[in-house]
């Protein structure tokens, strides 16, 4: 009677999947998104901002990983190309003239260098792991996974990359008259001290 139970709820379940749409996709982890993947927001801290990086769809939990945590990479760069933004327009807005010295892409581009895979990953506080399945042609079913990745990046490392991008720009100038409007600006931005990058 066992035997023949199992049986029957196998060949359900196999039936079942052979009548499901092409495209059809059902996720297999039970547990569900924990509520920083959603709100990263809310995890933010006075010390550090949060960010949720999800990856695609991918055929392996490794790769999720990996894809997860360059999202992350990418919007931490993004955040301070904008916080550099930010500090540059308070600074024109108190100082004056440096505005037509400093490049805020210059800012974004710094902080891409310097935002590394491996720091990424060594802030990263929390995994979340989906195991996913999509029905192909034919009824065949294709596993995936997607992950989400925790990240708190302090808010002293964004200060400081920011920092270190006007000091470079400043290095490149020739003339006194702009490099002194550039020291104004870094004393400027030591006082502003943000917490909002």
């Amino acid at each position: 009677m066992r035997r023949f139970t199992l049986l029957s709820m196998l060949l359900l379940s196999v039936g079942c999947a052979a009548h499901r749409p092409v495209g059809f996709e059902s996720r297999i982890t039970e547990a569900d998104p924990p509520e920083w993947t959603v709100r990263p927001m809310k995890f933010d801290t006075k010390e550090a901002k949060a960010f949720c990086g999800v990856s695609h769809n991918v055929s392996s939990e490794a790769l999720a990983r990996d894809n997860a945590l360059e999202n992350a990479r990418k919007q931490i760069v993004d955040a301070m190309g904008t916080y550099g933004k930010h500090v540059i327009d308070q600074v024109i807005s108190a100082v004056g003239t440096a505005g037509s010295v400093l490049d805020p892409a210059l800012i974004g581009d710094d902080a891409n260098k310097l935002v590394s895979e491996g720091m990424v990953k060594t802030r990263a506080k929390e995994f979340h792991i989906e195991k996913w399945a999509r029905t192909k042609p034919g009824g065949e079913i294709d596993f995936y996974y997607k992950a989400y990745v925790l990240v708190l990046w302090n808010n002293k490392d964004a200060e400081e990359a920011v920092a270190e991008s006007i000091r470079r720009q400043s290095e490149a100038k020739v003339s006194q008259a702009e490099r002194r409007n550039l020291e104004r600006a870094l004393e400027q931005m030591k006082r502003l001290q943000s917490e909002d990058w």
